[in-house]
């Protein structure tokens, strides 16, 4: 990839929490500042647009800063440049920024997620499982549905498959990985809001988006997007289905969430490594195990696709685009699930006015 030119001005116009109000598909608020300190004077910066592990941890350790309050950092476009730039001086504010930022980083796995109440977790899900449309409020994509109800065990839905699915479930099922459940708890820290989880966004959404050597624009909108999903994903409920390799290495997680007799794959990302280990098809088969093997469970939901090929993909392994979903996936009946036991029960009041207002609006 080659270089790409920018004029770094004092203030750049997207702060992080800007950013992600604009791009985050499920319509939350991220409380950060919109404005930062950056003393820089304009400057031409040059940055390269080529993905390594230092990188990425420096940029996670920027974000980090941004999150945990510090207003300097909210600033996502200044961090690309301190990560990303050739030609800053070794003095230059954003250098030190990140330097500094970069002392503070505390370890691969070490969770950083805010202790987000459960009734908070559950709001912040609501936009991306589709909620708009169960409400009547506004149409979302169709959602790739699978109907278990008939099924008693996940071989009732391998035999229906195709031979080549076939195959690649085998592959998947002879990998050397191994997979832990992992409950995302109120008032705790999201189990993957750690500098590995943030590695497989990041791989996952650069080997997506800017699939295309030298892509450029492309490059530096998945690394935004990367950041916009990782604190989405780590907001949210649910359960995370984390991948580990041989070596003990998160290679990728898959994000769930179980509401009503629905269960939906919300979220999936894997670094480069587990993209060549066949790890999706192996969620998406454990997924429709757990499914069917539950009373609770009628239906399993891929949720939307970004593209048509995704969608013809899902439809290979019994998953239907569904418009009229809700018709299909039952939301409402009930509230979201929850397996063991959450410390966050209390019935304050404010959890009370929100769970008020979800019955009202059939959530």
């Amino acid at each position: 990839m080659g270089l790409i030119k920018l004029v770094l001005l004092i203030l750049w116009p997207q702060s992080i929490s800007a950013f992600l109000a604009t791009t985050a598909n499920h319509k939350q608020k991220i409380s950060l500042s919109t404005r930062t300190r950056l003393q820089e004077k304009s400057r031409s910066v040059f940055l390269d647009p080529t993905l390594a592990d230092n990188r990425i941890r420096s940029l996670f350790a920027w974000v980090s800063r941004a999150l945990d309050g510090e207003d300097e950092y909210n600033n996502i476009m200044a961090g690309f440049a301190a990560v990303f730039g050739t030609n800053l001086p070794p003095d230059s504010d954003l250098i030190k920024m990140a330097e500094r930022a970069e002392k503070l980083f505390q370890g691969e796995e070490v969770l950083i997620g805010a202790p987000i109440h459960r009734f908070e977790r559950e709001q912040a899900s609501l936009g991306a499982m589709g909620a708009g449309q169960w409400t009547g409020q506004w149409k979302t994509r169709p959602h790739a549905l699978l109907d278990v109800s008939n099924m008693t065990s996940v071989d009732d839905w391998i035999q229906q498959l195709p031979r080549g699915c076939k195959r690649t479930l085998k592959k998947a099922n002879s990998q050397n990985f191994t997979v832990t459940s992992k409950p995302i708890l109120g008032k705790k820290p999201a189990p993957h809001s750690s500098f590995a989880h943030f590695r497989c966004v990041v791989e996952h959404e650069v080997r997506l988006i800017a699939n295309i050597e030298g892509d450029v624009e492309g490059f530096f909108s998945a690394l935004a997007e990367a950041v916009s999903r990782y604190i989405g994903t780590t907001r949210m409920t649910g359960v995370i289905q984390e991948y580990r390799n041989a070596d003990g290495k998160i290679i990728a997680f898959a994000h769930e969430v179980q509401k009503a007799r629905t269960v939906r794959g919300q979220w999936f990302y894997a670094d480069d490594e587990a993209s060549k280990s066949y790890v999706w098809f192996h969620s998406v088969q454990e997924l429709v195990k757990r499914a069917i093997e539950s009373d609770a469970i009628d239906t399993v939901d891929l949720g939307p696709s970004g593209s048509d090929a995704f969608s013809e993909l899902k439809a290979k392994y019994g998953f239907e685009s569904i418009d009229d979903w809700p018709s299909f996936a039952d939301y409402t009946s009930g509230p979201f699930y929850y397996e063991g036991n959450d410390e966050d029960l209390s019935d304050d009041e404010d959890r009370e006015r929100m769970l008020k207002l979800l019955r009202m609006l059939g959530m």
